[in-house]
């Protein structure tokens, strides 16, 4: 175990779930010089014990209440089925551990204050992992929205398309999902980065969407338009639907303001341009992010977290606002079945 900058230990973490995203997860503790993951947990027994060894940790577990149980260990990260989130970071919480949840927060809004009342019993620190906002690319792009470079947003667009990450042999898998799965599961993340570049709050979200595969009751194509409290419009793609496999993973996002546009696109060109009173002024190249990167997302959302377990402060990201996120996505799943524009509710 190796000190930290400030001398002190690491934060000690045990992550729960070790399939999907854990290895986004496991990329960014490798860059977080506070955080130590010293134990995993899934309920397959093999994964957990391939999770430990890529990781380089000893113990790992198959029911997370053992994971939870332990003393030594202050923190989890949970990366778990999206309808176990909720009930898992109530028990790490009542257990005295801090939480980092995986989005989306919770599947009902009812969950999501149960997973709040429990933070605030219980004085432990949670927030849902929303890694788009420590995205390189997106911290620039709100720095010059901050900077009121294009006035005052009005409008944006939001999308990033990919060829589906689920297969026919899959079936079993999705079977139980709900046509309005990939808004619920992927949403949070649009939605989200959405009301921090604008820095406002959805009010009303109305939906569309694509049933895509015969096999799948999954709808692989989600067009939400969402208004929000400040006046402004932003439409955003939920975006399964491209064929064939292997279409490139990109991020597509358009903001327009009072005094100027911004643009980002990053499937061809991996480029940004801004135009203003000033003309048009290309603001260079975005990489995508690799695992390696000390600015990777995934390292950004943990290190800033765990700071504010370290510094005793609020997180990032508090719950209350992703609680917001979430009745708005849930509030797009209803648009998609009814067809009709919805109010967000609280």
């Amino acid at each position: 175990m190796n000190d930290t900058p400030d001398g002190r230990p690491p934060t000690r973490v045990g992550l729960i779930g070790c399939g999907g995203i854990s290895g986004n997860h496991l990329a960014g503790y490798r860059l977080v010089a506070e955080a130590e993951l010293v134990a995993c947990c899934d309920l397959d027994a093999d994964r957990a014990a391939d999770f430990a060894r890529r990781a380089g940790i000893r113990d790992a577990y198959t029911d997370y209440r053992e994971l939870i149980a332990r003393a030594d260990i202050e923190m989890v990260d949970i990366c778990t089925n999206d309808e176990t989130h909720a009930e898992i970071a109530i028990a790490a919480l009542e257990s005295g551990k801090h939480a980092l949840i995986e989005k989306p927060l919770a599947m009902t809004a009812e969950e999501g204050e149960a997973v709040i009342d429990a933070a605030r019993a219980s004085g432990r620190r949670a927030m849902c992992a929303q890694s788009q906002r420590w995205s390189p690319k997106m911290r620039a792009v709100k720095a010059l929205l901050d900077e009121g470079r294009i006035g005052e947003p009005v409008f944006a667009r939001f999308c990033q398309p990919s060829s589906p990450f689920w297969r026919p042999e899959q079936a079993e898998a999705y079977r139980d999902r709900g046509a309005d799965w990939l808004l619920v599961h992927n949403g949070m993340h649009s939605f989200d980065l959405l009301a921090w570049l604008l820095g406002s709050l959805p009010v009303r979200v109305h939906a569309r969407s694509h049933p895509g595969q015969d096999w799948l009751p999954v709808h692989e194509y989600v067009s939400c338009t969402i208004r929000f409290e400040s006046g402004a419009i932003a439409q955003t793609e939920e975006n399964r639907i491209m064929q064939p496999p292997g279409y490139p993973f990109h991020c597509e996002l358009y903001v327009v303001g009072t005094e100027g546009t911004l643009d980002l696109s990053d499937r061809l060109t991996c480029s940004a341009s801004l135009y203003n009173d000033g003309g048009l002024n290309l603001l260079g190249a975005h990489t995508t992010w690799t695992p390696d990167r000390p600015d990777q997302p995934f390292a950004g959302e943990i290190r800033d977290f765990v700071a504010a377990i370290r510094e005793d402060r609020p997180p990032p990201i508090p719950l209350e606002f992703s609680l917001t996120i979430l009745r708005a996505v849930l509030a797009g799943a209803q648009s998609m079945a009814t067809g009709e524009a919805v109010a967000i509710s609280g």
